[in-house]
Formats: C-alpha cells, structure tokens, sequence
C-alpha cells in the first residue's frame, strides 16, 4: 500500500512539472518585443519603428507612430531623462525597466534595451537611438 502512495506522489510531481514546464513554454511564447529608434535629442521624433513594436505600443501600423516625440510616449517625463542621462554616460541602457503611455493614454510596463549611434562624419556625434523592448505587464 504504501508503494502505491508513493507512486502516486511521484507521478503527481511528475504531473507538476510537466505543468510548470507548460506554463514555462506558454510564457515564452507570448513574450512579445520591438524595437524602435529615434533622434537622440530630448524629445527625439521617431524616425523607425517595427511592426510589432506599433502594436505594442497599442498602434495598428508603424506610420501611426513615425514622427511621434518619443517623449509622449513614457508615462513620466522622468523616467525618459533617466534613460537620456544613462545613455550619455555609458553609450547604452541594459534592461531598464519602465512606463510607458500607449495609445488612448494605456499604462504599461517595458523592459528597454538601448543605445546610442554615433554619426561618424560629424565628429562622433550622437545622430539616434536604437531601443529594443519586451512588453512587461499591463497596468
């Protein structure tokens, strides 16, 4: 009797993890990212951005959002300067996370990877920014 307790415990855990490892695979599956880039100035105009990263952002096509300052698209102000002083100082922001505003004024949460492209003709001036970002959690 008691083997077939146990049995019955380790084909429970073994049900389990097969959960967890679904839940896992799920997760995986519906993390969606995008990537965008604007002029490095405060209030930097988007210049591209991909699909993907439109709809993120609550838009249905890329042109909704190209020629859009960059900085009405983060929930605070704060937040933006953040990212422009890290980027100033290091050329980069590894996994910043932060609120943005999307669409009919939609909170939600990104997690941003970005970087500064310096002109090389004009004396290593910073020309844009390049960001890539994975939707987070919706508020």
């Amino acid at each position: 009797m008691n083997n077939t307790i146990l049995l019955t415990k380790e084909e429970v855990k073994k049900e389990e993890v097969k959960k967890q490892d679904a839940k896992f695979e799920v997760t995986e599956k519906v993390t969606k990212k995008g990537w965008f880039e604007y002029e490095s100035s405060y209030d930097g105009v988007l210049l591209n951005i991909d699909t993907e990263g439109a709809r993120l952002l609550g838009f249905t096509s890329p042109d909704d959002v190209i020629g859009k300052k960059i900085n009405e698209l983060y929930a605070h102000p704060n937040d933006h300067e953040k990212t422009l002083s890290m980027l100033v100082r290091d050329g980069k922001v590894n996994g910043f996370f932060t609120l943005m505003k999307g669409r009919d004024d939609k909170l939600f949460y990104i997690k941003q990877d970005s970087k500064i492209i310096v002109d090389d003709h004009y004396y290593n001036l910073p020309s844009k920014v390049q960001s890539s970002f994975e939707f987070s959690q919706s508020i």
